[in-house]
């Protein structure tokens, strides 16, 4: 009797061990593998609100498949000396149209509604000033590692920069790019964000083409509430011939309004010679 109570307790307790790690164990990642453009994801399986804005680094998560995005500025403004030439840029309406094609992949679409440019200095009688449409975007994101699940999460962004300007606004350059973003989740409810970038670009007055080199890294977390902020570096370098390197602080701040609507806030200073003094701008996200 007593073999068989000890035995009868053993087996309880073993069943119980197996219980706690079964109820402590993560759930497992849904397999969303079979949700396309025609078939969208259900609403209740979307992974968390995500977007490519306010930072300059991408996000490496991609939208659900079938799920429609929109993230805008509402208004950007930029002031920048060169030489003794000041400029100043006024973006409205610099949007990001996404659509969920897959699972792990999604396409965007990036047209300038509105630039207006003004340029003085010495060597201008007057100012400057041009305004109408700007360039436009075209961007395919793919999810390599962590969409649903884990600390790391990595993807590939590649884009084509398509002259659609009015004259006077940009060097009517088709240009391309390729981006590799990643996030990771850090102790204290903090995520550091990071990218590796490279465009092909136009070379100032010149014929030739450069190769420019984007690292920014950053670092988000909730502040309080439904409200994040955020830090990040930047620095691109460039080939060719006199091509300065450009670094900026970046910072700003994310509301959550709703699980699908975010605004935010958002400002950079450059910190070196070749970087605009001083950028700040407004905007918000809608997933639909």
């Amino acid at each position: 009797m007593m073999t068989r109570a000890v035995c009868v307790t053993a087996i309880l307790a073993t069943s119980q061990l197996r219980a706690d790690d079964q109820n402590a164990s993560p759930s497992p990642t849904p397999d969303k593998s079979s949700y396309t453009i025609f078939n969208p994801t259900p609403i209740s399986s979307r992974r968390a609100f995500n977007t490519d804005r306010p930072t300059k680094t991408d996000s490496p998560f991609t939208i659900d498949a079938g799920v429609f995005q929109l993230e805008n500025d509402l208004a950007n403004w930029t002031l920048d000396y060169q030489h003794a030439v000041r400029t100043r840029t006024w973006v409205a309406g610099n949007s990001n149209f996404k659509l969920g094609l897959t699972n792990w992949m999604d396409v965007q679409v990036f047209p300038e509604f509105y630039v207006n440019t003004r340029t003085s200095g010495p060597a201008f009688a007057r100012p400057v000033e041009h305004s109408g449409f700007g360039d436009t975007t075209v961007r395919l994101k793919i999810n390599l590692a962590g969409n649903d699940s884990g600390k790391l999460i990595v993807g590939f962004v590649s884009s084509l920069k398509i002259p659609t300007n009015s004259d006077h606004l940009a060097n009517h350059v088709w240009e391309p790019g390729f981006g590799l973003p990643m996030n990771y989740t850090l102790p204290g409810g903090f995520t550091l964000f990071a990218q590796t970038r490279i465009d092909v670009l136009d070379q100032h007055h010149s014929s030739a083409m450069r190769v420019q080199w984007q690292n920014p890294v950053g670092i988000l977390r909730k502040l309080v509430g439904q409200l994040s902020g955020y830090v990040e570096f930047y620095d691109a370098v460039s080939t060719g011939k006199d091509q300065p390197w450009v670094g900026s602080i970046d910072t700003g701040v994310i509301y959550q309004v709703t699980a699908d609507f975010a605004i935010d806030a958002n400002s950079f200073f450059g910190v070196s010679r070749a970087a605009p003094e001083y950028n700040v701008f407004i905007g918000f996200a809608r997933r639909f």
